[in-house]
């Protein structure tokens, strides 16, 4: 298996991992991915450094949904599904790697006023972090459309 494709393997497995809410060893990401243990220390000094480029894996897929997005109001809809489909990975993204500036930045990039974006992006996230949290609440489906107009 070429370096990259190995890469890719290994970061493809600890998002299988941290989506089925399992720890991110180098043992369980080696079973998971299919590759000796040998293997993964050719592409990453251990499973923190495996766990933070599957949260930038991550968060480059966040930022195609938002950015893919026509306009704010869609890409805070966009944000919200991306949360509520993968909320174990939104988890870490948010707490293993602190990707916070990278999503103000990804914000100003979906409202121009960086006072307007930051405050969509608190809001977007302080519910998407609430909804990962209270699992399956009909209250989310009517407050997010709410929430995202009020912000833009």
């Amino acid at each position: 298996m070429s370096r990259p494709g190995c890469r890719q393997t290994i970061v493809a497995a600890a998002t299988a991992l941290v989506d089925r809410d399992h720890a991110v060893t180098l043992r369980a990401v080696s079973r998971e991915a299919d590759v000796p243990t040998s293997s993964i220390y050719q592409q990453f000094s251990g499973a923190p450094s495996i766990l933070l480029a599957m949260c930038h894996a991550a968060f480059r897929e966040l930022e195609a949904v938002v950015l893919d997005a026509p306009d704010a109001y869609a890409a805070g809809l966009a944000y919200l599904d991306f949360a509520v489909l993968h909320p174990r990975r939104y988890r870490v993204m948010f707490g293993a790697a602190d990707l916070s500036s990278q999503a103000l930045r990804l914000f100003t990039r979906v409202l121009p006023d960086p006072d307007r974006a930051v405050t969509f992006w608190l809001g977007l996230h302080g519910l998407a972090d609430q909804r990962a949290s209270i699992r399956r609440s009909a209250q989310f489906v009517v407050i997010a459309p709410r929430l995202i107009t009020s912000l833009i």
